[in-house]
């Protein structure tokens, strides 16, 4: 069973120079063609990003379902979170506050149907302290061990794997790519995007895309099971 998975910051839909873009994105998901997108920063009825639902467009241009939620809302109905998309049927999904004394973040975590069993796929974005990131990351590393099945987590983790704060995840999750550069797009020079995974899995690809439909690069993994 193999399963193509991305990661994308998407920049609430804007380009690296801040112009709207999401047509551009849209266009980019759905040429790569993968199983599974882990998108951050997405609008959901917002103005800055003209009152779209930025996941269903997303999804619906490269002919996937999605599931989305919201880290932030204003007024009930204006959002801005995680989103997932998936060529497979969803099994359910749910939203896991974590902790952060700046911007509110979450984990989605979404039950997608596989060939064999189910899969559980993670989106995260991290926050920007590295105290804060440490807290979530031991959250997150509770939620999988609390998993019976195949997990995939992806995101943008906001740190690089130097400063060690993803060794939290120890044995539990395997990293795909260690050093490979996704943010500015531009000029990318940080690995803050990366996909993890458990030894259910082992990698065949990691590539980064070349685009600037967003100030982040989406990484795209294949994944194929190990047993």
């Amino acid at each position: 069973m193999h399963w193509r998975v991305m990661t994308y910051n998407i920049h609430h839909g804007a380009d690296v120079d801040g112009k709207a873009a999401l047509a551009r994105q849209a266009a980019l998901i759905a040429n790569l063609g993968p199983d599974l997108v882990a998108l951050q920063e997405v609008d959901r009825f917002l103005p800055r990003s003209r009152m779209r639902d930025q996941a269903r467009l997303l999804a619906a241009a490269g002919g996937m379902e999605f599931v989305f939620s919201a880290n932030l809302r204003w007024l009930g109905f204006m959002q801005y979170g995680n989103a997932v998309l998936s060529r497979r049927p969803f099994g359910g999904y749910k939203h896991l506050p974590l902790p952060d004394r700046g911007e509110k973040r979450g984990l989605l975590v979404a039950r997608i149907d596989g060939e064999r069993e189910p899969v559980f796929f993670l989106c995260v974005h991290l926050g920007l302290d590295h105290r804060d990131r440490r807290r979530q990351l031991s959250i997150i590393r509770r939620t999988v061990a609390a998993l019976n099945g195949p997990v995939i987590l992806a995101g943008d983790f906001n740190t690089t794997p130097g400063s060690g704060e993803l060794d939290l995840l120890g044995e539990l999750l395997r990293p795909a790519a260690l050093r490979l550069p996704t943010f500015p797009s531009d000029r990318p020079r940080f690995p803050l995007d990366n996909v993890f995974y458990s030894p259910h899995w082992r990698t065949t690809a990691v590539s980064t895309p070349l685009s600037t439909a967003s100030d982040h690069l989406p990484l795209l993994v294949n994944l194929c099971r190990s047993d």
